[in-house]
């Protein structure tokens, strides 16, 4: 399998970015490269131009202040990972980002592409949705800050217009007494692609859940937040919420009706309910244990 023909371009900026997508009526986007080498070689997907982000430091930058974490969306999972910002203030996001692909996928592929392929199984937006990430674009309109929930359409649609890039991803730091937990299950130990997934977010005050977000992946067109599970969450006390109580599995339960999975090889819809169920009371589990 061979790569069409087409003109190859690495800008050195953000705004020469913008300005080469303009100027191309079927460009594309060049960032790891891991999920569109791969469709263009497959003849999926045809473009007259690919425009590479591994020259733009712009996006290749992690950094906070008092009340948010920005990632750079041409950071690389393992660049994710690795970093001290990430690993204090969101950790479960370096735990998503391992479990992506392999050391070798890791290693090339980025977040922002993570996120733009807009995948229903993709690992990172569960936990940045259950984070309330934003993102910003821009275009040759300028910039425009959006919630991450209302970037994604449908299964690889997003809202994302020609001509336009994501360049930041922004995390409000969590609050005192916040735990996050990222559960996924594969038909296989390492490499695999997410069959179910499940990322929670808790904030408890006085052994109460005060906020709460259950998302969940791969069981929908979209990563989605279930606004169900949530609300149930959301009030609980510390105490009730204990393996095999009858709280926690109408939570699971409740989860798994705001899922509308398919049939696929690797699993078919009622199977995906079945494991959503118990993934999202371990995954609550798991939240509150990671208590800060």
């Amino acid at each position: 399998m061979y790569i069409s023909d087409c003109n190859y371009h690495r800008p050195k900026s953000v705004a020469e970015t913008i300005e080469v997508l303009n100027s191309s009526d079927n460009a594309a986007i060049l960032a790891g490269g891991t999920d569109i080498l791969v469709e263009i070689k497959k003849g999926i997907r045809q473009h007259s131009d690919l425009v590479s982000l591994s020259d733009v430091s712009e996006l290749k930058i992690i950094s906070e202040d008092k009340n948010n974490v920005y990632i750079g969306t041409a950071m690389t999972h393992n660049e994710v990972i690795k970093s001290d910002v990430i690993c204090k203030f969101l950790s479960c996001l370096s735990q998503a980002c391992s479990k992506i692909g392999s050391e070798q996928v890791r290693n090339m592929a980025t977040i922002g592409g993570n996120i733009c392929t807009a995948a229903s199984c993709c690992d990172t937006a569960p936990v940045l949705l259950a984070y309330n990430a934003s993102i910003e674009i821009v275009g040759k309109g300028g910039k425009r800050t959006i919630p991450l929930k209302d970037f994604f359409v449908f299964n690889k649609k997003t809202t994302l217009k020609q001509g336009e890039i994501v360049t930041k991803i922004i995390v409000p730091k969590p609050a005192k007494g916040t735990g996050v937990h990222y559960e996924k299950f594969g038909l296989r130990e390492a490499m695999s692609i997410s069959v179910v997934s499940v990322a929670v977010n808790i904030t408890v005050e006085n052994n109460s859940i005060l906020n709460s977000c259950v998302v969940i992946g791969a069981v929908a067109p979209t990563p989605r937040i279930s606004k169900n599970a949530t609300d149930l969450l959301n009030g609980s006390n510390l105490s009730d919420l204990k393996e095999g109580s009858e709280i926690l599995e109408k939570i699971g339960q409740a989860a798994s009706n705001d899922s509308i999975p398919i049939d696929d090889i690797r699993g078919g819809a009622q199977y995906r309910r079945d494991i959503l169920t118990t993934l999202t009371q371990r995954a609550i589990l798991s939240a509150i244990k990671n208590i800060k």
